[in-house]
């Protein structure tokens, strides 16, 4: 709660990605699909079920791979 992205995001001119976790307890879901939706221009959006906020076991991070290798073959 004391720090407030949503009024700076639309600032942004660059394309984004976000990979989240569905198990993430930190940052819930429902919060950053906010904060996606408050972005501006080319974006994309990605969950990785089973993964909590950091990556870290192999399956995920094999997965996050592949998210990364199309997005930049994207741009």
């Amino acid at each position: 709660m004391k720090y407030d992205l949503l009024p700076e995001a639309k600032k942004l001119s660059m394309p984004a990605l976000m990979v989240v976790g569905s198990e993430d307890a930190s940052t819930p879901l429902e919060h950053q699909k906010i904060l996606f939706d408050a972005l501006p221009g080319r974006k994309e959006f990605h969950v990785i079920a089973g993964s909590g906020h950091t990556f870290r076991a192999e399956k995920h991070i094999a997965e996050l791979r592949q998210i990364f290798i199309k997005w930049i073959g994207k741009l």
